[in-house]
């Protein structure tokens, strides 16, 4: 691919940020766009980079990855690099969500959407970059919802939050302690004193029942 300025992958970037939101995915849903569409062919961190207009290169097979998640015919980004305009392949679906075949399109975002939202708001103001953000939600494997007192523990670590705030995004509200024997179970503990009874908390919690969050 020749060179081009920086403006013009600045440009290509705004049009990839506006067609991902044609297809369906909003703004700070990257790592979803990342893993529905991409398939575990191209990382966040790169959609990430292309979308900012941060880089000006790539490998010819990222670009042909880019074209075929963004639905956009072969070609078309250099197309843009050029000063035209891509070629979608097909019109831009409808907005709506497709975690599962049998969810509305009104369906309310999963609990792990909400926190890789919220992890992505609270590092943003804790000082961090896109590029340390990113690599953190691809590390903790979100969207997908955390399921271990560890991963809890990372994101309240990351954010500056308690895990009990983590866990309240979750929609664990029971903060009873219902299994001793899970809470000894995990080795790996390692707390301060003042920690000791949120994490037991945490641990006793992680398999209670959520609380409700909608109609029968």
């Amino acid at each position: 691919m020749d060179a081009y300025p920086a403006e013009a992958w600045r440009r290509l970037g705004r049009l990839l940020e506006r067609r991902r939101g044609e297809l369906g995915y909003g703004f700070r849903q990257r790592a979803r766009f990342a893993c529905e569409r991409g398939g575990g062919m191209i990382s966040v961190k790169t959609i990430s980079r292309l979308e900012n207009g941060e880089r000006d290169s790539y490998p010819e097979s990222t670009v042909g990855t880019v074209e075929a998640i963004y639905q956009w015919s072969p070609g078309s980004v250099e197309s843009v690099l050029q000063g035209g305009e891509p070629n979608p392949l097909l019109p831009a679906p409808a907005p709506a969500p497709t975690r599962n075949a049998i969810t509305s399109p009104d369906a309310p975002p999963t609990p792990g959407e909400r926190i890789a939202s919220w992890v992505y708001v609270r590092m943003r103001q804790r000082g961090h970059s896109d590029d340390v953000i990113h690599d953190f939600l691809d590390a903790e494997g979100l969207p997908r919802e955390p399921t271990t007192v560890s991963a809890v523990k990372r994101i309240a670590r990351a954010t500056g939050a308690t895990a009990t705030e983590v866990l309240a995004l979750l929609g664990i509200e029971d903060m009873t302690p219902q299994r001793e024997s899970a809470i000894r179970s995990d080795s790996n503990l390692r707390a301060v004193p003042d920690d000791q009874e949120e994490l037991r908390q945490v641990e006793a919690t992680l398999g209670a029942p959520r609380a409700e969050t909608g109609g029968s």
